[in-house]
């Protein structure tokens, strides 16, 4: 069968990219899933959840857009197993490089692997594994998105429409992934204006169909969470400003330019969203530089004005192309660090690299040695980045755990709780007794620095009754979230001492309430 070649062919040529992602992926990220770490919505989630499913507020994930996490739960059985999911993860994200490396069209052997590696390795990647609940969703909804990419490109006619249906459930798990696929057809459009200059027509049916592959799925997205709105008889949510997506756009839309471009200044220059503290920044900036200069290389040998000013306006566009989630909402700018859209821009680098015209085989290879050498600069960078913030949470989490164990063992000397009463904790170690933290602690990312608990009462609470539940196998009896505010907002919990002074333990209206430290607001 013909398909069956294609697809023989394809996996014996990308089979070792693959796998040497996957392998080298596997090791840079194997301290967070070998010691289980995650971040403080994974802590709260608990071992097994499937979206939709949480009892408290029941279709939160449709709520926020994301319909069709539910699917991808359902088919594992809502097991939140981290070492699974990260293995299931770093396969998704590359194969998505494997992908890359094809709709890049790349020539060396050496940008094969390259660009692969520099996607799993991306610390993005790291703080997606730390939301081992849905980050095979998220994986899969990057990999979506690219997918729909190459259906508008592959020239098949109306094949786009395939296009259509991967993005809409890319979206439907994670809409900022709608940035990975504005960003990379972008870059796509480029290469094909330096390419084939000349081809207008080609190009612009490329982009026709890419318009209707986005705007189609795009449209079908949100019919599907329409339907899925009136089943569930719910709203949108109003977190990060999701339910006044389209009303508020065109007012903002200067505001959001504006983000757009200084958050793709920021991830790549400052430790604001990306930390960047081991050499990043140093790398980014060499291998774009020589990206720049291939680039007018390529103008250079071109001689046409026409491509060279559309080949400008495309590199003008990518910043808002890649994060058009800040363009669209302006109050959720946070959103683009798992987005996966940035994350592209080093392979795209690469690519440019690899495809530009040299004047002799030697220029291209000296091109491509020090594209290796910046590379390697920054996945260097990547490795100990990622190691550093889980070296964090490591810390956290076993300063926790050691900390539920002794907290356990004084709740079972409580006459109440001997007698089956309810049980809540409240507070965090760092604010209480143990505020000792990494001294890596402030190279880390936000969500590391973060810690495992949450401040709010009620997620902090509900997190101490999954961590004690998950790790040492004692199951509290939970009282429900109004009286977690009550008891958290009462003046006698506010007067009681921290853990481990006499009095950290006391019964209020009813339930044995065990004071770790006070709340900051």
């Amino acid at each position: 069968m013909d398909w069956q070649k294609k697809v023989s062919l394809w996996w014996a040529k990308n089979f070792r990219p693959l796998v040497v992602a996957l392998l080298v992926g596997c090791g840079v990220h194997y301290t967070i899933y070998a010691n289980q770490l995650g971040n403080f919505d994974a802590v709260h989630i608990g071992a097994l959840y499937t979206a939709d499913g949480w009892p408290e507020h029941l279709y939160w994930e449709t709520q926020q857009g994301r319909w069709a996490l539910r699917l991808v739960d359902m088919l594992r059985g809502g097991i939140n197993q981290p070492a699974l999911s990260a293995l299931l993860m770093l396969f998704l994200y590359a194969l998505a490089g494997v992908l890359l490396t094809d709709l890049f069209a790349v020539r060396s052997r050496v940008a094969k692997y390259l660009i692969p590696l520099t996607l799993v390795c991306a610390p993005y990647v790291a703080e997606v594994e730390t939301y081992h609940y849905c980050s095979v969703s998220y994986a899969l909804s990057f990999l979506l998105a690219v997918l729909a990419v190459r259906s508008a490109v592959c020239g098949v006619r109306f094949v786009w429409l395939m296009g259509t249906v991967c993005l809409a459930f890319a979206l439907g798990m994670y809409q900022a992934n709608l940035g990975t696929a504005a960003g990379l057809c972008v870059m796509l459009l480029l290469l094909a204006v330096l390419r084939r200059p000349g081809e207008w027509q080609a190009t612009g049916l490329t982009a026709l169909r890419m318009v209707l592959m986005g705007g189609s799925g795009a449209a079908l997205y949100m019919l599907i969470l329409k339907l899925f709105l009136r089943l569930y008889d719910v709203g949108l949510s109003g977190i990060n400003g999701i339910n006044t997506v389209g009303m508020e756009t065109l007012r903002n839309l200067p505001l959001g330019l504006k983000n757009a471009y200084f958050d793709f200044y920021a991830y790549f220059f400052t430790h604001g969203i990306a930390q960047n503290h081991y050499g990043q920044i140093a790398g980014y900036l060499l291998l774009f530089v020589l990206a720049a200069l291939a680039g007018l290389r390529w103008l250079v040998v071109l001689h046409d004005r026409k491509a060279a000013a559309v080949a400008v306006v495309l590199v003008a566009l990518l910043p808002a192309a890649a994060n058009v989630t800040d363009v669209i909402n302006t109050g959720a700018t946070v959103a683009l660090r798992m987005a996966g859209s940035l994350a592209i821009v080093v392979p795209f680098a690469i690519a440019v690299i690899d495809a530009a015209p040299a004047l002799t085989e030697r220029a291209f290879s000296w091109g491509m040695a020090l594209c290796t050498a910046f590379c390697a600069v920054l996945l260097r960078g990547f490795a100990v980045q990622v190691n550093n913030d889980a070296a964090v949470m490591l810390k956290q989490k076993t300063t926790v755990v050691n900390l539920a164990n002794r907290l356990c063992t004084r709740l079972e000397e409580n006459a109440d709780y001997q007698n089956g009463a309810e049980v809540v904790i409240l507070g965090e170690p760092k604010r209480g007794a143990y505020p000792e933290e990494s001294p890596l602690k402030p190279m880390a990312g936000e969500l590391a620095q973060f810690g495992p608990l949450s401040f709010d009462p009620t997620f902090n609470a509900h997190g101490w009754y999954v961590l004690v539940w998950d790790k040492l196998g004692v199951q509290l009896n939970e009282c429900a979230d109004e009286t977690v505010r009550t008891i958290s907002n009462s003046d006698a919990f506010k007067a009681m001492p921290n853990y481990p002074a006499d009095g950290c333990i006391q019964t209020i209206d009813g339930v044995v309430t065990l004071k770790v430290a006070d709340f900051p607001f």
